[in-house]
């Protein structure tokens, strides 16, 4: 019996050693740290305000002596993205593209930075569309009692017919040399007029100008906190700079839009770890 509890002694004190060793390793580890308090603000109407305008960050360490020196680099930021897009009687699409991409090099150079030295942080596509307009009379048309009407709006090659059954009015519309017994034998935007006792008229093309009031808008703003654990391998005993680079990345605007962004606060924080050959840490598939 007093055999078999020695050992337990020796077993227990073997661990106690192992995990005082692994404490030990961890708490010799390295480590630095550059922040950015900057913040970035949604205001009135959505509109972005603060954040930074400082894009590269950059804090140095100095690894230890031994194999398997590796840097655990986690960039964190907010980021801010703000979009507005409209369409109207003349704009029928409109659409925005665009995010906050971080770029990560050590000593100058992406190479060796797993899973890659650069990775999107945020990024928005936002379209907004619609023929709904075009459909509308009231939005693409000259309403009128009389020809007057539509010489008064600046249509003076037209003239006002009441066609589309408007109580109290018509519309302004332009003749045209094609045919019809029906507004379908008409393209899109004319009205098929056949004068009293006739079988057969003439497409008149509707005219008119914009309506400023037939639009919509879409604004967004969005405020999001963000980061990324890279890992690269590094030369021992040896002092290096690690920075993070955060940029704009996107398509642009189509029709009428426009964007903003906003980065803040942020912190870019390096540990130095150990990679132990047993452990298959660092893996790419």
């Amino acid at each position: 019996m007093r055999k078999m509890q020695g050992v337990s002694m020796v077993f227990v004190a073997v661990i106690l050693f192992g995990f005082g060793s692994i404490v030990f390793a961890q708490s010799s580890g390295n480590f630095s740290a550059t922040a950015i308090p900057a913040t970035c603000v949604i205001g009135t109407n959505g509109a972005l305000t603060g954040g930074t305008g400082i894009t590269l960050w950059s804090s140095k360490i100095s690894t230890s002596n031994g194999n398997g020196v590796t840097l655990k680099i986690t960039p964190s930021a907010v980021t801010g993205l703000f979009t507005r897009k409209k369409i109207a009687t003349s704009v029928a699409t409109a659409s925005t593209d665009m995010g906050i991409q971080v770029c990560i090099e050590v000593d100058g150079s992406g190479n060796g930075v797993l899973p890659k030295s650069c990775v999107v942080y945020d990024q928005r596509f936002q379209q907004v569309s619609s023929k709904l307009f075009s459909q509308i009379a009231e939005c693409n048309t000259v309403v009128c009692t009389t020809t007057e009407d539509c010489s008064a709006a600046g249509l003076s090659s037209s003239s006002c017919i009441n066609a589309t059954g408007l109580t109290g009015g018509g519309v302004c519309v332009v003749p045209t040399e094609n045919t019809c017994t029906t507004t379908a034998d008409c393209q899109t935007g004319q009205v098929c007029i056949i004068a009293d006792g006739d079988t057969e008229g003439a497409c008149n093309q509707v005219a008119g100008t914009a309506n400023g009031s037939c639009d919509f808008e879409s604004v967004a703003s969005t405020l999001s906190a963000h980061s990324f654990d890279f890992v690269i391998p590094v030369g021992k005993q040896k002092s290096h700079t690690v920075t993070a680079r955060w940029e704009v990345v996107g398509t642009g605007n189509v029709g009428d839009a426009n964007k903003a962004y906003c980065v803040g606060p942020g912190i870019l924080t390096v540990e130095q770890v150990k990679v132990f050959n047993n452990s298959g840490a660092l893996l790419k598939y």
